[in-house]
Parts: structure tokens; C-alpha cells; sequence
């Protein structure tokens, strides 16, 4: 059986108004939804946090991963804000009629039923397809100044996942993870290009045979699935 691989942050699910309101936590105050959708967490901190925060950068940080990933309140409850990506389900659903699927997400272990609900009341298709997740010391390893342990771990389970099964298509909205993508020789590697601090081109230079915008030219392509 042939099988397609898909990331789910960002790519099957939205995630930045959960992000928004995750800072709007840790900070206290509101932050600029477009520095959140456009800057990573360390460019926020050094744009907005007051000399005082500087000072609690440690703790402030440690905050704002902890409610990102669920590991403390109020993580759980605002995973309730990831909201479908239109046509995302409805491509999968058809996919899943020809080939296996597999969710390979970034989000910890602790996370699996959460996610597992979410995708059900999407629509996803969660009966017999897989859910592969980072462990959380995949996220310690970064969070203790390892910038490479998410690379690693994404490169350590795709390439067990490609071993196990005949994968013919990969769908991600990162552009980083394609290097391991196009080494492993996935015939269909395909970038979801939604966020502004992407471009296209990032895409190709690390080794996607396509770009999309939206999912729904992908609804009905099953040439490699």
C-alpha cells in the first residue's frame, strides 16, 4: 500500500489564534497578532517584554512552552481554538480511499488524545491511520539550547515511517523539513505555503517538487496516492 504523510500544525490545523491567546497569557497584555503570526517566540520577547520581563526571560519562556505544548493549564483548554484549513479534510477523507495515512506532528506525546479528538471533529480520517508525535524530551533537548533536537526528531521518525512503509507523498508547511523529504527520495513533496515568513522559493531551495496555497487543488489529486 502506498501512503501519504501529513503534518498537522498549520498544515491540517490552524493554530495562531491558540498561539495569540497563548502569549496574550504568558504576557499578560495583548500582543500584536501580527508579530505572532509573523516572528518566532525568541523576536516577540525582544520586541515586547519590558526590562522586568527581560530579567524573567527564563521563566517567561519556560511559561509560554509549557501552555504552548499542553504540559500546564491553560494548554488544554485553548487547543479548542485550532480551527480546520479549508479542504483539508475533505482531500484526506478522499486520499484515505487509496492509500494509508500518516500524521507526523510535532506536538509531544501528551498531546494524543487531544489532537486524535480534534481531527475527529473536523472530519479527518482517524480510523486505522496513524499519529506519530515527538517525545517531550525531543522539546527539553531544544529547550535547553539544542536548536537542532526538532530537525533530528523529524528526520528520526519520517525516515522510520518511510522504512516501515512505501510513502509517496509528504504535505508540510515548513520549509526546513524538506531537506529530509527529498533525501529520503519521496517522489511527491509538497509545501503548503500559508505563512508570511515563508516563500515559495524556500520551499524549492530545500527540496519540494511543489507549492501549493490552499488545499483544495489537492482534493482531487490522487496521481501519487
Amino acid at each position: 500500500m502506498k501512503y501519504a504523510v501529513v503534518d498537522i500544525d498549520d498544515t491540517l490545523l490552524y493554530t495562531k489564534t491558540r498561539n495569540h491567546a497563548v502569549w496574550r497569557h504568558v504576557m499578560g497584555r495583548e500582543i500584536p497578532f501580527e508579530d505572532v503570526i509573523t516572528m518566532g517566540a525568541k523576536q516577540i520577547f525582544d520586541k515586547h517584554a519590558t526590562p522586568e520581563e527581560m530579567d524573567r526571560m527564563d521563566e517567561l519562556q519556560d511559561r509560554y512552552w509549557g501552555v504552548l505544548l499542553c504540559r500546564e493549564e491553560p494548554g488544554p483548554e485553548l487547543l479548542e481554538m485550532d480551527e480546520a484549513i479549508p479542504h483539508a479534510a475533505e482531500a484526506l477523507q478522499r486520499w484515505s480511499e487509496h492509500s494509508g495515512i500518516v500524521y507526523l506532528t510535532g506536538r509531544p506525546e501528551t498531546m494524543r488524545g487531544p489532537t486524535l479528538d480534534a481531527l475527529r471533529r473536523f472530519g479527518f480520517p482517524t480510523d486505522g491511520v496513524q499519529l506519530v508525535m515527538y517525545d517531550l524530551s525531543d522539546w527539553d533537548s531544544f529547550l535547553t539550547d539544542n536548536s537542532r533536537a526538532l530537525f533530528e526528531a523529524r528526520r528520526r521518525l519520517f525516515t522510520s515511517i518511510a522504512e516501515r512503509h512505501t510513502v509517496t507523498r509528504v504535505v508540510d508547511d515548513f520549509p526546513g523539513y524538506f531537506r529530509i523529504y527529498s533525501e529520503l527520495d519521496i517522489p511527491d513533496r509538497v509545501g503548503l505555503h500559508r505563512s508570511s515568513r515563508h516563500t515559495r522559493q524556500m520551499f524549492f531551495d530545500r527540496g519540494a517538487t511543489r507549492v501549493v496555497e490552499s488545499w483544495q487543488p489537492l482534493v482531487d489529486d490522487l496521481q501519487e496516492v
